[in-house]
């Protein structure tokens, strides 16, 4: 399937959102990802192929990605996608993974690091389109203010959907065992979902782990280096 760059706009320092449009309907779940594929010159050893997690709701029907990107230090992979202008085709493999919504579970912690918020962005805009209720606690990890990514949106989605509650933390600060019990105190009751670097998702695993929650209700996507 091809698609075609519409938009490339900068979200915050070092990160930027690429809206694609589609030649025929596509459709996806919020939370899933698409892989891309694009020839170039000198590939790195990952090759010419990515994921990129639709950043995007299914409602709003143009797939987006969201990505880190420092010319100065990004892939081969990163620079042939970023060279792109509007206008020019894509190549797409295909659209799917399993770090997807399920209905079963009617209270949710969000944990997000740094770009890990782009599943989440996609399924709050979802959860507010379709005026689903369910309790959601995010909780979005960042070196500082700066670089909250769709921070306007997450701000308005706070307010309007009134079950979803909204927690920054800045470095050093991070989502340890005193912060889950303070800010999750029903935690129990919740399923958690992780996404952002490895060794952030890994922790905080390790953090719910010992706070006896379950496996079956931790759920885990995880981001490579920004410069992949």
């Amino acid at each position: 399937m091809k698609v075609v760059l519409e938009e490339k706009r900068k979200e915050n320092e070092g990160v930027y959102s690429l809206v694609f449009q589609t030649e025929e309907p596509v459709s996806w779940q919020a939370g899933q990802y698409m892989v891309l594929n694009i020839p170039h010159a000198n590939p790195d050893d990952r090759g010419e192929t990515r994921h990129f997690t639709i950043s995007s709701a299914p409602f709003q029907k143009k797939p987006m990605i969201t990505t880190h990107y420092l010319a100065e230090e990004g892939s081969s992979f990163k620079r042939a996608l970023f060279a792109k202008k509007q206008g020019d085709t894509v190549e797409v493999l295909r659209i799917d993974g399993e770090f997807t919504l399920n209905k079963e579970y009617k209270k949710l912690a969000f944990i997000a690091g740094g770009i890990g918020i782009t599943p989440y962005h996609a399924m709050l805009l979802e959860l507010a389109k379709e005026k689903d209720d369910r309790d959601v606690i995010l909780i979005y990890s960042n070196k500082d203010k700066n670089h909250i990514a769709f921070k306007d949106t997450l701000e308005r989605l706070e307010k309007e959907y009134n079950s979803l509650k909204l927690v920054n933390i800045f470095s050093p600060r991070r989502a340890d065992t005193n912060l889950i019990k303070e800010v999750v105190p029903d935690m129990v009751e919740r399923a958690f979902y992780l996404s952002g670097p490895i060794r952030l998702v890994k922790a905080v695993e390790e953090v719910l782990q010992q706070l006896n929650i379950s496996r079956d209700h931790i759920r885990k996507d995880y981001f490579p280096r920004v410069d992949e």
